[in-house]
């Protein structure tokens, strides 16, 4: 079914702190009320294209995220740039237009979310049923096939990523709430290209790349973890918007707008995702593996694989293969597994404790 995209710019006269967003169903439509502390003075406009209404608000707007119902609202998106707030309201199917108009006493902005008529008829009175949707974990097992990576003290790179990753899959499918895939799940090659794409193709919430370590100063070890660095996130973003060279890219971060701002508002929502979302898990995973191993200061690097508009991913290299200390862990069971669940537990803290 075709969906429409809207756009709508709000205007605003003066700083605003948006002090409470509320959000009902009724039958025939699902409402989101934004109470401000002031009257804000808007303009509204609309592009017909695809899954999103944007609105633009002059001024820092805070206290705006909000749970909603993700029968009508996948997700909501705050981006501040420069003196404007962009909502960003990610649509489901069970959408068919929308309306925003001001009420008075006190003052605030309604934005009415319109039912198909198949959300219509599954409508019942005074509840709301949201559907229990499983997180996407992609997890990827660096190198493989031709591409063997280090082999050091009795080690082959690729085999090792991939003994761990499968050993976190199996650890995370234990538990209800995540559906996990693997960018491979034997020795073959796959290119950093496609390892992306497949993460975006799975809808990925988060992405996990496995790797180990290794050096000519055999003296290195410990725990790296790295997320993705500002110009690598902006530069691939900037290339698949322009160029428009991956139709499964670009559906997915909705930069498929004939309205060039449109395109740019989505494609900054998408580099904010996997910058903040990946920092933040790697924080958490920061705290959890420094009981089990000597974890250096996260780091930012450009690696390619962690290029995934709008998937907040971490590239972990688990320790030096080079360093005989380091391998003898590695070898250990007892360390993968508990490194494992290690990893399963930031992820737990990652998605369900605030």
């Amino acid at each position: 079914m075709l969906r429409k995209v809207f756009l709508v710019l709000l205007t605003i006269t003066t700083f605003v702190h948006a002090t409470t967003v509320r959000h009902f169903e009724h039958k025939d439509f699902y409402r989101v009320v934004i109470q401000p502390n002031k009257v804000v003075h808007f303009s509204k406009t609309a592009s017909q294209e695809a899954g999103v209404v944007i609105l633009t608000l002059k001024g820092k707007v805070w206290g705006l995220k909000k749970p909603l119902n993700k029968k009508f609202i996948d997700s909501l998106d705050v981006l501040y740039k420069g003196n404007r707030t962009n909502l960003i309201f990610n649509l489901t199917d069970n959408v068919k237009g929308y309306r925003v108009f001001a009420l008075s006493k006190p003052y605030r902005i309604v934005i009415d979310f319109f039912k198909t008529e198949k959300a219509k008829k599954s409508y019942i009175k005074g509840k709301t049923k949201q559907r229990f949707e499983k997180k996407v974990i992609v997890i990827d097992p660096g190198h493989g096939g031709k591409d063997t990576g280090a082999i050091m003290n009795g080690i082959v790179e690729k085999h090792m990523n991939l003994y761990i990753a499968r050993k976190l899959k199996a650890i995370l499918e234990r538990d209800g709430r995540f559906k996990v895939y693997l960018t491979r799940n034997s020795d073959r090659y796959v290119s950093l290209y496609d390892r992306t794409v497949f993460a975006i193709q799975k809808n990925a919430d988060l992405f996990i790349s496995i790797h180990c370590n290794s050096h000519t100063d055999r003296r290195l070890s410990g725990t790296y973890i790295y997320t993705l660095s500002f110009r690598g996130a902006t530069s691939k973003l900037a290339r698949l918007v322009a160029q428009k060279e991956n139709e499964t890219v670009l559906k997915f971060v909705k930069a498929t707008s004939k309205n060039r701002m449109v395109n740019r508002i989505l494609a900054e929502i998408a580099i904010n995702k996997t910058l903040t979302g990946g920092r933040k898990f790697a924080r958490i995973l920061h705290r959890r593996l420094s009981g089990i191993t000597k974890v250096k200061k996260v780091g930012s690097a450009n690696f390619a694989v962690l290029k995934t508009p709008g998937i907040p991913s971490v590239l972990i290299e688990v320790l030096y293969i080079s360093n005989r200390y380091d391998a003898r862990k590695l070898k250990s069971r007892w360390f993968i597994n508990n490194f494992s669940k290690r990893v399963y537990r930031a992820i737990v803290d990652y998605f369900y404790r605030k």
